[in-house]
């Protein structure tokens, strides 16, 4: 749990690299979504993709807060991890909070698989705010 939060942590800081030093070099990424309401979102293949989906991300959105309420695991091949962050529209400066469910995949002790199910709506609907509280 304390690794999940360091490396959770680092990510919502921008530091994309501590992340994918947990990934296969082949590893799948997806953001549940469409790619035309969330560039970031979609399936991507490989370090350098994951990379790519990231930096978009954080070049539409900022983390304010990232907190793991959960991590469950189920040795050596699956986990599952509940989480919360604030999100900021870089845009707008609309703040919302998310609450979001990650699925890894594990081989070798390095993930093949991460799915994030969250509600990329929500998220979406940040860059149609005013910039005044939720949108």
């Amino acid at each position: 749990m304390a690794i999940c939060r360091d490396i959770y942590a680092r990510r919502a800081r921008g530091d994309v690299e501590a992340g994918l030093a947990l990934f296969h070099d082949n590893a799948t990424y997806r953001m549940m979504g469409s790619r035309a309401i969330i560039p970031a979102a979609g399936l991507r293949v490989g370090k350098a993709e994951i990379r790519e989906a990231w930096k978009a991300f954080d070049v539409d959105f900022e983390i304010v807060g990232f907190e793991v309420d959960d991590f469950v695991v189920d040795t050596p091949r699956m986990s599952y991890m509940s989480w919360h962050m604030t999100l900021c529209n870089r845009g707008t400066g609309a703040l919302a909070e998310v609450e979001g469910v990650d699925r890894m995949k594990w081989q070798d002790h390095k993930i093949t698989e991460w799915t994030r199910y969250f509600d990329t709506a929500l998220v979406a609907a940040l860059g149609q705010s005013d910039g005044h509280g939720e949108p």
